[in-house]
């Protein structure tokens, strides 16, 4: 305790009373650990906000001062319904909406891709909360889910074992040119035209009368089967991009050797951009379809997302070996 002449006691609307200097060492604290508008009067279980120019007024350093209103201006920002920094690298852009709501935003400055509500990868049809609490049990089954990490599976003809090089769940074999799918393994031609089998978890009926450990048992298995697809399409993802950079380069080779102009090449890019947007999509549906209550409204979602995933594959196969005389076939196909 010391002496105080009255000049330096300063008080907030809460009446508490402390000296300038006390302030000020008290505000440095605060700011070097990232607080600014939620920076509350210092006296013992006060809960009064201190306002900006009191802050301002108390703290004499010019690189806190500074680092004090960069704060003060990203919580501010923070705080807006209607605003949100954007979340690519070291990118200073702030993106305005009239109407707080899933939407896709691309940010003019650095490309990056998000969902304006909740400021992740946009992730339609799954909405925000959905894939939070997916994003979350992916996060904590993580080790669970390891072993599906891998990037090899055994041929179901021959056994050996096969590396998935392209985004297309289409394999075939290069040692005895068995098709089948890389997803459950069963053989293409007999995999289904219209839909998928493999892309609707069948669930057991009599689980709620089976032991706890069982129902256990069956809620991993039910996990692990929506995560191994969820996972495999954002690995296509990743390899499609390699088949994109081919394509280019075997059009600039077509172009210098005079078998055709870009123009003629084009449909190429253009299949390979709607499959990169299909495929996005169709990775968000797996958390949707996971967290979807039983009944009419999934058995619906379920074969609209196993037709749109039949398409995709037939579009990536092409895509991945299409040549000139395929144009036909890539610029009529349509994608639901």
């Amino acid at each position: 305790m010391q002496r105080c002449h009255t000049d330096v006691i300063s008080t907030l609307n809460c009446g508490h009373q402390f000296c300038s200097e006390c302030w000020e060492m008290y505000f440095q604290v605060q700011i070097k650990v990232g607080i600014s508008t939620t920076l509350e009067c210092m006296g013992k279980d006060c809960e009064t906000l201190v306002p900006e120019d009191f802050v301002l007024s108390k703290v004499t350093s010019p690189a806190l001062r500074d680092k004090y209103q960069k704060y003060t201006f990203r919580d501010h920002v923070k705080s807006h319904p209607e605003l949100r920094f954007c979340p690519g690298p070291n990118c200073p852009v702030i993106v305005r909406a009239d109407t707080v709501e899933q939407k896709r935003v691309i940010c003019k400055h650095c490309r990056t891709s998000f969902c304006f509500r909740c400021g992740i990868d946009y992730h339609a049809p799954t909405d925000c909360d959905i894939i939070k609490k997916w994003l979350t049990k992916c996060a904590d089954d993580s080790e669970t889910a390891n072993y599906i990490s891998a990037h090899t599976k055994d041929c179901p003809k021959c056994h050996v074992c096969i590396e998935k090089n392209g985004g297309c769940n289409h394999v075939q074999c290069t040692k005895c040119k068995h098709d089948f799918c890389w997803m459950c393994l069963g053989d293409w031609k007999t995999h289904g035209s219209e839909y998928y089998e493999c892309s609707r978890y069948k669930e057991n009926p009599n689980i709620a009368n089976e032991s706890a450990h069982a129902q256990a048992r069956e809620a991993l298995k039910k996990y692990l089967f929506y995560f191994e697809r969820w996972e495999n399409h954002a690995k296509s993802l990743k390899l499609e991009e390699e088949t994109l950079k081919k394509i280019l380069q075997r059009i600039e080779e077509k172009v210098m050797n005079n078998s055709g102009t870009w123009i003629d090449w084009q449909y190429l890019l253009n299949a390979a951009e709607l499959l990169k947007k299909c495929r996005y999509t169709l990775q968000y549906t797996y958390p949707y379809a996971y967290y979807l209550e039983k009944g009419p409204r999934k058995e619906l979602f379920e074969n609209q997302q196993a037709q749109l995933e039949a398409e995709l594959e037939n579009l990536s196969w092409k895509v991945e070996r299409a040549e000139i005389t395929d144009r036909g076939v890539c610029v009529n196909m349509r994608l639901g």
